[in-house]
C-alpha cells in the first residue's frame, strides 16, 4: 500500500481589518442592520438588512450584502452577491460576564475567476453556515452595564457546502481578542484576529494576522423609548 503524503504549504500575512456596525430600533420589535468591513487585500463588504426581536435575549435578522474579495495581485476586484440570515442569543452568568453566540447563514454569488481573469456576469454559488461564540468580561468586575472598560473573546467557525465545494469544507476560522470602551451610544474595541484560511490549491493555508478596529454604534427611532417588549 502506498502511501502519498503532501507538503503543507503555510504562507503568514499581516492585515489591517476596519469594521463599522449598526442597529437601528425601529419599534420595539423590528430594527435595523447595517454593517461595512474592509480587511486589506482581502476583501470589502456591505451588509444590510432588517432584526425581528424574538426574545429579550433572541433575536434574528436577514438581508443582503454585497462587496468585493482580493484576486491574485491582492486589489479588491472580484464582487460577491450575498443573501444572509442570522440568529444571535446571549445570556450572563453575571453581571460582568456576557456569553453570546450567532449562527449565520451566506448564500455566495462569487464572480468566476479563471486562470486570472474575472469573467462578466458569470457567478459561482456555494452554501456557508458560520457558527460565532463571544465571550465579554468587564475589567473592573462591576456590571457590564456599568463599566466603559471590557475585554472580548470571539472564536467562528465558518463552513462551505455546495457543488463548486472539492477539497475542503472549512472555509476559514477567525479567534480574536479585543479591548473596547463603552460610550453613550458607541463602542470602540481594537485587538488582534488571527484567521487561519486553507485555499483551493491542495494541503495549502493562509494565516492572516489582522490589526483589528470595530467601531459599533446604536440608534433608536422608537416614539416611545421607555416600553418594554411583551412576549
Amino acid at each position: 500500500m502506498n502511501v502519498i503524503s503532501q507538503t503543507k504549504v503555510n504562507h503568514h500575512e499581516g492585515q489591517v481589518w476596519i469594521g463599522y456596525m449598526t442597529t437601528a430600533k425601529l419599534s420595539e420589535r423590528f430594527g435595523l442592520w447595517n454593517d461595512v468591513h474592509w480587511a486589506s487585500e482581502n476583501f470589502f463588504i456591505s451588509r444590510h438588512g432588517l432584526t425581528y426581536s424574538l426574545l429579550p435575549n433572541m433575536s434574528v435578522a436577514g438581508g443582503f450584502a454585497w462587496g468585493f474579495l482580493g484576486v491574485s495581485d491582492g486589489s479588491l476586484e472580484r464582487l460577491e452577491l450575498r443573501p444572509w440570515g442570522q440568529v444571535v442569543w446571549s445570556q450572563s452568568p453575571r453581571d460582568d460576564w456576557q456569553i453570546q453566540q450567532r449562527i449565520r447563514y451566506d448564500a455566495r454569488f462569487k464572480q468566476q475567476y479563471v486562470q486570472g481573469n474575472l469573467i462578466d456576469g458569470a457567478f459561482d454559488f456555494n452554501h456557508r453556515v458560520r457558527y460565532m461564540l463571544s465571550v465579554k468580561k468587564s475589567l473592573n468586575g462591576q456590571p457590564l452595564r456599568e463599566t466603559p472598560w471590557f475585554a472580548a473573546l470571539n472564536n467562528e467557525v465558518l463552513l462551505n457546502f455546495g457543488e463548486t465545494i472539492k477539497n475542503n469544507n472549512l472555509d476559514q476560522t477567525r479567534t480574536s481578542l479585543f479591548i473596547g470602551k463603552n460610550f453613550k451610544k458607541s463602542t470602540v474595541q481594537v485587538g488582534y484576529m488571527y484567521r487561519y484560511v486553507p485555499q483551493s490549491a491542495p494541503a495549502t493555508y493562509k494565516h492572516y494576522h489582522a490589526l483589528t478596529l470595530w467601531i459599533f454604534q446604536n440608534f433608536d427611532f422608537r416614539k416611545n423609548k421607555n416600553t418594554e417588549v411583551a412576549h
